[in-house]
């Protein structure tokens, strides 16, 4: 995902790799523990729109780090949002262009070829842990890759919820294997009318096709039934929950060398292309550097708006 993708990853940043990982700390993920089951809050203060930007990555990678470890009682993980209108948003599409710096290695130190970012969704498929995603807001781009790689997704039918892949109208693709995922969840035409359209869903019609669980009329009724969810799945023995896990993603997710070259290293490349560069500095630009307003939150219908 990130700029310079096909570069050979650092001696140094291979070192870490000895050490266990250890990244600043944004305070962008609150957690509470209850009987087996994490909930996690994401709330990003540091932008409007709830940015997948390298403060939420940092802490992700914190929490990842401590649930791979798999030391503590937690057999279910529930990520909810803070932000009533974004769940999670984009990701920072400064990340795509000349000078711009982040405390974060470019590459994840245990998975060399996998970016930092591409690498975090990757490790939440690989949890020990169930992974419970609550929606309540958008989730666009990296943030429906984000979802896509949580095991189960149920949301409100509040409006705020859309969910896309808005890459393709960027000259992108989604190079965190959303469309691959999308493609085993909705099918191959269904995946294609909605990533190459960069087209936004409702809630409703999402739990109708298959790209979430279920959809709740309340936020009320939506979190009970997660939680009871949660709690039902956390009495059972944590090598059952993983060995399920494993046996399901084995038939359910692209296999790592397949994700890296055919998503993540197209991104890399395309990223360069002057198309995509012009556009997203001009959606910068449209946005006031991605701030809350009518192109963020109602992207799917009026991204065409740029192209005139």
């Amino acid at each position: 995902m990130l700029r310079g993708i096909l570069r050979p990853v650092s001696l140094a940043l291979l070192a870490l790799s000895a050490t266990a990982a250890r990244y600043p700390s944004f305070g962008t993920l609150q957690t509470s523990n209850t009987s087996g089951v994490m909930n996690v809050v994401i709330n990003n203060t540091y932008s409007s729109i709830n940015l997948f930007d390298f403060h939420v990555q940092s802490d992700l990678a914190n929490l990842i780090e401590t649930l791979q470890a798999n030391d503590t009682d937690i057999r279910v993980v529930v990520f909810s949002s803070a932000n009533k209108d974004f769940f999670l948003g984009h990701i920072d599409i400064n990340f795509f262009l000349p000078g711009y710096e982040s405390p974060l290695p470019q590459f994840d130190p245990f998975i060399p070829n996998m970016t930092f970012p591409v690498a975090l969704l990757w490790n939440i498929t690989q949890l020990p842990q169930a992974t419970i995603a609550v929606i309540e807001g958008r989730a666009r781009g990296i943030g429906n890759e984000f979802l896509m790689s949580c095991d189960m997704r149920f949301a409100s039918a509040s409006p705020s919820v859309l969910l896309a892949q808005l890459e393709t109208s960027f000259g992108l693709n989604p190079g965190a294997g959303g469309a691959m995922y999308l493609a085993h969840e909705i099918g191959r035409g269904r995946a294609f009318e909605y990533v190459l359209a960069s087209q936004d869903i409702d809630a409703r019609t999402a739990a109708q096709i298959g790209w979430i669980n279920r959809v709740f009329d309340t936020s009320q009724e939506l979190h009970a039934h997660v939680q009871t969810l949660a709690a039902r799945i956390a009495l059972f023995p944590p090598a059952g929950i993983a060995g399920t896990k494993a046996g399901i993603n084995a038939v359910s997710r692209p296999p790592m060398d397949v994700l890296i070259e055919k998503a993540q290293n197209i991104i890399g490349v395309l990223a360069q292309t002057p198309e995509t560069q012009a556009f997203s500095v001009k959606f910068i630009a449209a946005t006031h550097n991605q701030s809350i307003g009518p192109l963020e939150l109602n992207y799917g219908e009026k991204l065409i708006e740029l192209f005139k």
